[in-house]
């Protein structure tokens, strides 16, 4: 495990929200460019998860509100408004020092982001983690916790993904997310995540979350203007297992339109969302994208990046 491991802001696994019908059977686009993971149920029994996991010990998680469930009760759940067939979230970690054993946990390390982000003045707070679980189908449980914003001193437009979340582990992160050559091998060549990209359509609201993430980065960014309606704010991450393949970066867009390819404008009708999370991958093969949709509208494409050669 690469030092870069035990940085304050890991890079944990990102979110993608589909049909049910779709996590039962996944559609061929993603089948054929991944090896698919059975995961379990949450706790509530309002979801359910399958896993997409790389050798740098991040995973895409595909995730989906069972069938039958009451629109009600979805509603209360904190992803429960956010629509099905899009990336809705990621979120980060703090890889605890094995070294350090007894001493200097994540969580415990934690109270130190929590306390520079709330120093940040963005309006934006974390919460402690509180404890979660997933069931597997033999009984088992992978137990987390989860620490989530407070926006209760906030000022401005506000969605849910507009920040990461904050997931440790209370079971063994190898039960939750096993790296074995088995699970980590994907046709398409993927090892990894080369970056996390959100766009933010309202520039007030990217005005806000650059202390934000200076502060989860602990580390100012380097911005960048990409084009005369585009503007770029980046940040280095790092991975929980190791830091081959290249660096990981978090990038923070203001211009949404340019963001989308001429093919995702024509599914999506020419309408582009106020705030998106698109996601870049590692491969071992060649340069590309993995693409297709879940539901009607949206195009989900995952570009696809050559690793370096040695």
């Amino acid at each position: 495990m690469a030092s870069q491991s035990t940085a304050e802001s890991v890079f944990d696994h990102v979110i993608l929200l589909i049909p049910y019908a779709q996590l039962a059977s996944p559609p061929q686009w993603l089948s054929e460019a991944f090896t698919i993971l059975d995961g379990g149920v949450h706790e509530g029994g309002m979801t359910e998860n399958k896993l997409i996991i790389f050798q740098d010990g991040l995973y895409l998680e595909l995730i989906a509100f069972v069938d039958g469930l009451n629109p009600q009760h979805r509603a209360m759940h904190p992803w429960g408004k956010q629509p099905d067939g899009h990336i809705i979230h990621w979120a980060h970690t703090i890889v605890s020092r094995e070294e350090e054993e007894g001493s200097n946990t994540s969580e415990e390390r934690f109270h130190t982001v929590q306390e520079r982000i709330q120093d940040s003045k963005a309006g934006v707070k974390y919460l402690d983690p509180e404890p979660g679980f997933r069931t597997m189908a033999d009984g088992s449980k992978r137990i987390w916790a989860n620490a989530i914003p407070n926006f209760d001193d906030y000022k401005g437009s506000l969605w849910i993904n507009q920040q990461p979340f904050w997931t440790f582990d209370r079971t063994p992160r190898d039960l939750r997310a096993p790296t074995t050559p088995e699970n980590t091998s994907h046709p398409s060549g993927v090892v990894g995540v080369a970056a996390i990209s959100l766009f933010i359509k309202d520039k007030q609201t990217l005005d806000n979350m650059v202390p934000l993430y200076n502060a989860i980065f602990n580390k100012p960014a380097a911005e960048e203007t990409v084009s005369d309606n585009v503007l770029r704010y980046e940040w280095e991450a790092a991975a929980p297992n190791h830091e081959e393949f290249g660096k990981r970066n978090f990038f923070l867009y203001h211009g949404v339109e340019g963001a989308f390819t001429e093919e995702e404008m024509t599914e999506a009708n020419g309408v582009v969302p106020d705030i998106f999370i698109k996601l870049s991958l590692y491969t071992k093969g060649k340069a590309g994208v993995v693409k297709g949709t879940l539901v009607k509208g949206t195009l989900i494409t995952l570009d696809l990046i050559p690793v370096a050669s040695s």
